[in-house]
């Protein structure tokens, strides 16, 4: 047994011994083959740099591969008749690489020759010239092959010049690019936008979305708020070029390329809108004899935006980058502030707000339609018996709700709007859209304010007054409205009770005009009150146009029937003649309309910064723009109003 047991271990002494053997040779085998392997590469490297050195160290110096980013087709807006009110025109930039410009070895006076001799082909000031040599000099090294923008939109002297001298200006190109035209200058220009370079803080924010320096970014109206469609995506190419920029072209040089293949550009979207180009111009015309102020007009029975104007206004082809020193002091001091859209801000509506609180009298159950008031031409409120006066002194005796509306009674209001309250009032106001924004989504739209009595016991010095509910009844006190919102209201009063959100763009298309989307009108809220509620505003309103005792019956039309309301709104405590005033402190002027009064196609708001009279100065205004929209953009005439 003892015998059997050693014979056994000696036999796996034996095996492990085998196995070793075999390992040993095994890993030899395998040391002899990774040495050929790094004989044969210390060879192929020496081969390289020392046999075929030259040859290598040639094609390394060809072997820069530049990027280069193509810029999209930015997308072009229309007018409702397909007219391009922002395009894109054939233009040329000069950028400057400063790694193929200029090498550390160069000498400094090497360096500020061509320099001087580059601003001298552009035209550069001293300014933008010593600007240039600072970014050149102090570019990080992570960005020396990043372009810089010397100047955009050169002549065709400037191009020639510099081609002539491009052996001179290694790393300088001549890059073909679009830019942007406004066809209508100053017409639509707040709706439209404008659009110019972005800056170094955006630039850091927006890198992540494909920007770069020196490109644009929309900054007004329908330029800022489409940008991500109108703007597209950038496309790349690539070519080889030697360290002074200069293309290669040999075989060698574009094996280098391997599989690269250039991405094409992708053009942006256009914009169609639903205003008429035609129509602005009327607008604009409207309002050649006042400074400031603005129009909006809307289609009632779909909220659709049919023309918007704000004044003064501005050019928007000088603020896409080509704006000179002198217009931009102009600007900036004009007391009419050109570049604020007045259809958007909001101011003291005056009487044209009335309509709200005749809306809540009626649906409160407060006043019939036939029941009476009267006004001996002031109220006398509280316990001090403060007087509150109406704009006729003398009073207008008993009138009902309509002729209040006609006469534009403020006593008829002061005392339905006492019974009524502070927050009545203001929950009326809410559902006919006031008080927030209307949704048109450009130019920083104010909401305006709808005051409550929580709002003055927050606001106020003495917390909420009684007095306050009176002011606010005729649009007067804290309350501001926009004209925009005007228009919409008004647009609900006139199609009986829907109040849409405005629509300015009706369809987005591709670059090839192959529709995307469509928009749709879009109901904001349907009011809910009485038809008869309708039916006795519009009488009010119908009245103030055509009836003798009617604020606007001097300017009535006689082929169109108008109803609508005036307004001339106090920015001090007490009413005084225009004349006698500063301009700053006059009355604005206000009046909202709309037409045919039977099956209305148009609703629109004048309103006129300090401009006086509602009546007197709007009346003829809005007149102006209804006899012009009819017959020059509708082509025809409504039938005259029945005497």
């Amino acid at each position: 047994m003892q015998l059997h047991r050693n014979a056994q271990t000696n036999a796996q002494s034996g095996e492990s011994r085998t196995e070793a053997k075999d390992y040993g040779s095994s890993f030899r085998w395998l040391i002899i083959f990774i040495s050929i392997i790094f004989v044969l590469l210390i060879s192929r490297f020496w081969y390289i740099q020392v046999v075929d050195g030259d040859h290598y160290k040639q094609l390394a110096f060809n072997n820069f591969i530049k990027r280069r980013v193509v810029p999209a087709e930015r997308g072009q807006i229309f007018d409702a008749k397909m007219r391009p009110v922002a395009t894109n025109r054939p233009s040329y930039d000069v950028t400057l690489i400063p790694a193929f410009f200029t090498s550390k070895s160069e000498e400094e006076s090497s360096f500020l020759s061509r320099m001087e001799a580059l601003a001298s082909c552009l035209a550069l000031t001293d300014t933008e010239k010593q600007d240039l040599i600072q970014k050149v000099k102090n570019v990080k090294p992570a960005e020396r092959f990043l372009p810089i923008m010397v100047k955009m939109g050169i002549t065709r002297d400037q191009l020639a010049k510099v081609e002539t001298n491009s052996l001179m200006f290694h790393g300088v190109e001549i890059v073909a690019s679009s830019k942007r035209y406004y066809p209508f200058n100053e017409l639509g220009a707040h709706i439209v936008g404008y659009v110019n370079q972005i800056n170094d803080e955006e630039l850091q924010k927006f890198r992540m979305y494909g920007y770069r320096m020196g490109d644009v970014t929309g900054r007004m109206g329908i330029e800022r708020r489409y940008e991500p469609m109108l703007r597209g995506a950038n496309g790349l190419n690539a070519s080889v070029v030697n360290a002074k920029g200069i293309p290669q072209t040999d075989s060698e040089s574009l094996a280098l390329m391997r599989d690269w293949k250039d991405v094409e550009p992708i053009s942006g979207k256009n914009i169609v809108l639903t205003i008429d180009m035609d129509f602005q111009r009327i607008l604009k015309h409207a309002l050649r004899d006042y400074p400031t102020g603005a129009i909006v007009a809307v289609e009632p029975d779909t909220g659709r935006i049919l023309g918007m104007a704000s004044a003064p206004t501005f050019n928007p082809n000088s603020w896409s980058g080509r704006l000179s020193r002198e217009e931009h002091v102009l600007s900036d001091t004009n007391p009419y502030k050109p570049m604020l859209d007045k259809s958007l801000l909001s101011f003291f509506p005056g009487s044209i707000y009335k309509v709200v609180t005749a809306a809540a009298t009626l649906e409160e159950g407060l006043m019939l339609p036939q029941d009476t008031l009267n006004c001996p031409g002031y109220y006398e409120y509280g316990k001090q018996r403060r007087r509150f006066h109406c704009w006729k002194h003398s009073g207008h005796g008993a009138v009902s709700i309509t002729e209040a509306l006609a006469s534009s009674c403020d006593v008829y209001f002061y005392k339905v709007g006492e019974k009524l309250g502070m927050d009545t009032l203001a929950d009326y106001a809410r559902q006919f859209g006031l008080g927030e924004r209307t949704g048109i989504g450009i130019n920083n739209e104010s909401a305006g304010i709808v005051p409550t009595r929580d709002y003055h016991n927050k606001r106020s010095k003495e917390g909420f007054q009684g007095g306050f509910t009176l002011s606010t009844s005729i649009g007067q006190g804290d309350v501001r409205v926009t004209p925009l919102q005007m228009a919409m209201l008004y647009a609900a009063i006139a199609n009986g009770g829907t109040l849409y959100y405005p629509l300015i763009v009706d369809r987005i298309e591709t670059a090839e005009g192959n529709p995307i989307f469509t928009f749709p009108s879009r109901i904001h809220y349907k009011l809910p009150f009485k038809r008869e509620t309708f039916e006795t505003i519009k009488n009010g309103l119908d009245m103030v146009v055509n009836s003798e005792i009617g604020t606007a019956y001097a300017y009535r039309l006689p082929n169109i029937s108008v109803a609508g309301k005036t307004g001339s709104a106090q920015v001090i405590s007490r009413r005084v003649s225009s004349a006698a005033v500063e301009f700053k402190y006059r009355d604005h002027a206000w009046f909202a309309a709309f037409a045919p009064i039977d099956h209305p196609k148009i609703a629109v708001v004048v309103f006129l910064e300090h401009g006086g009279s509602g009546s007197a100065n709007a009346g003829p205004v809005v007149m102006e723009v209804l006899d012009r929209y009819f017959r020059e953009i509708l082509n025809h005439e409504p039938p005259a109003t029945t005497p």
